[in-house]
């Protein structure tokens, strides 16, 4: 049985999972336990190649073969996540996923200066970067947590798991000062023009 929660830590691993088709792949074994023939078809790739990206993501911890079954002298086999929610953090030394986390950071600059705000880029990027970093910091923490008393949250939904992740870690940015004193400077940045 999966876990329903898992903390990936390792950067290499959040590599694995970041690439286009392996996240397509997680995301599509979210709801079910599906074959390579049936995600070779969904994704429109060959079966070799999502052979492939099974295997990386077996390799990395993240898939598993759930059960298999006869078809003909063919033996099917229906790949599931090891766990219902992977919780990841770009924000762990690794100079490759910082430059992704703040990459994408810059996709936001562009939306709020379509809506009419005015900054300095270099100076929002720094106080979002660093926001992102301690929100990042503490949502492992609680998930870690969660990881670890899994067995008390059995009856609880996946999706009411997450929220109460987002709740818990809000409550733990709440009592950072220094997380506080970044707001109030995203919010003296970020004004429309």
């Amino acid at each position: 049985m999966a876990k329903k929660v898992k903390v990936i830590t390792d950067p290499e691993v959040i590599k694995i999972m970041l690439e286009d088709t392996r996240r397509k792949i997680l995301q599509l074994l979210r709801s079910r336990e599906m074959t390579i023939s049936q995600l070779s078809e969904i994704l429109g790739k060959t079966p070799q190649t999502i052979y492939h990206h099974i295997e990386k993501l077996k390799e990395a911890g993240l898939v598993e073969v759930k059960r298999t079954e006869m078809k003909g002298n063919l033996v099917e086999k229906y790949y599931g996540r090891t766990a219902d929610v992977f919780y990841i953090n770009l924000y762990l030394g690794d100079e490759e996923l910082r430059y992704l986390a703040r990459s994408r950071l810059k996709t936001k600059l562009e939306i709020f200066r379509a809506l009419g705000y005015e900054f300095n880029d270099d100076e929002i990027l720094n106080v979002m970067d660093k926001l992102l970093e301690k929100e990042h910091e503490y949502k492992m923490k609680v998930s870690k947590y969660i990881e670890e008393n899994e067995e008390k949250l059995s009856e609880f939904s996946n999706e009411d798991i997450i929220h109460a992740v987002e709740w818990l870690a809000m409550a733990e940015i709440g009592r950072d000062e220094e997380y506080i004193e970044l707001l109030r400077q995203l919010g003296k940045i970020l004004k429309k023009g």
